[in-house]
């Protein structure tokens, strides 16, 4: 009796090995995250532009269960604040991202199925100035360029598929509108608080 459990409990402890990998294998790592909620403008880019709106999804995998890389896109509005020369003209900034990095997050003890997050990334961006007074309308496009992101918030989950991601990041990216010629150069910069909805399929 002592020879068959010495042969079984090596036999016993690899099915249990392997058997952990296969339960894991059968979830994708693979969400979908959608976020909403309002920019500030900072630094120059404060200067006249009013606080804004804020919309984008991404794609993140996780190849590690605290460890998301995310792919995606976002959109933010911002409204101009009236002068002389803006006056009867409706004056808008809209600034389009794409955006790629990575996501960690923690699980401290006691939290349960709240966690923090903290993320960076690097952003791909144009900026474009957009003007009507209700019978003509003017837009000018940035060219595209390169900026970052960070950011940090927490995770709390709804249920096995469904998490919400609330948090604060820091956005930026230079701006050439080369076509209008002169000091037509600078950075937008903007800190974007929202709340975010993350779904496993």
């Amino acid at each position: 009796m002592k020879n068959i459990r010495t042969l079984l409990a090596p036999a016993l402890l690899l099915g249990a090995a392997l058997a952990t990998p296969a339960h894991a294998q059968g979830t994708m790592p693979v969400t979908f995250e959608v976020r909403g909620g309002a920019s500030f403008p900072t630094g120059d880019f404060a200067d006249g532009v009013k606080t804004g709106w804020s919309l984008g999804g991404s794609v993140m995998y996780a190849p590690r269960p605290n460890l998301a890389l995310y792919a995606g896109y976002q959109h933010d509005g911002f409204g101009v604040d009236d002068t002389e020369d803006t006056e009867g003209v409706d004056v808008g900034v809209q600034d389009n991202t794409l955006r790629a990095g990575a996501r960690v997050s923690l699980l401290l003890a006691g939290t349960g199925a709240v966690r923090p997050w903290a993320e960076g990334g690097l952003l791909y961006g144009r900026t474009s100035v957009s003007g009507s007074d209700g019978s003509t309308s003017v837009s000018f496009d940035s060219d595209w360029a390169l900026g970052f992101e960070a950011g940090a918030g927490f995770v709390f989950d709804l249920s096995p598929r469904i998490a919400l991601t609330p948090g604060v990041r820091y956005r930026q990216h230079s701006v050439d509108f080369g076509d209008l010629g002169g000091d037509a150069t600078g950075d937008v910069k903007y800190v974007t608080v929202d709340l975010g909805i993350n779904i496993h399929p």
